[in-house]
């Protein structure tokens, strides 16, 4: 069981980590994008219609899909003011107790809401209503989905992982 346990763990690590690395090589894409609009507006007046679509839909992607990472590597921000004094044991069972009370609703709220958001983009042909462009939303609704996933998926390995070490007092 613990084996079983360790494998399926460290998979959603390897691929929450490769998802993160992956996606951060689109921060290159979203500054050269930005740095040609800049440049097309102050040197010719003349700005891009698609800048502003494809720079919300890159740096929401960086975004949504770096938070799996973050959380694998249990980097997000916290306030350290009580936590640091916790004990190793307490850290386990603050941080267990947390991400269910407060984490998994979240999760649970944001699979509420796009889920039926990304079937509407693919069966209805959404266009972004915000820019100029107007591209397609379902690629941009099924990425959201799929990093709303990986992050739920990475905080479940976050449990496990506390809880059976507040069990056993191993690592797993």
């Amino acid at each position: 069981m613990r084996k079983a346990l360790r494998a399926v763990c460290n998979v959603i690590d390897s691929v929450s980590t490769w998802a993160g690395k992956a996606v951060s090589w689109l921060l290159l894409a979203l500054i050269l994008a930005l740095t040609y609009d800049t440049f097309m507006r102050y040197a010719f007046r003349q700005p891009t219609v698609w800048s502003f679509d494809v720079s919300y839909m890159l740096g929401g992607t960086i975004m949504l899909m770096g938070m799996a990472w973050v959380t694998t590597r249990r980097e997000q921000v916290r306030v350290d003011i009580l936590y640091s004094k916790y004990s190793p044991k307490v850290k386990l069972i603050v941080d267990a107790v947390l991400n269910v009370l407060l984490f998994f609703p979240v999760y649970v709220m944001l699979f509420s809401r796009a889920i039926p958001r990304t079937i509407f983009s693919f069966t209805n042909k959404e266009f972004s209503e915000v820019g100029f462009w107007r591209p397609l939303m379902w690629p941009y609704r099924t990425m959201m989905l799929v990093a709303i996933l990986l992050w739920v998926l990475a905080t479940v390995v976050w449990v496990v992982r506390d809880l059976y070490r507040l069990k056993t007092g191993e690592d797993l």
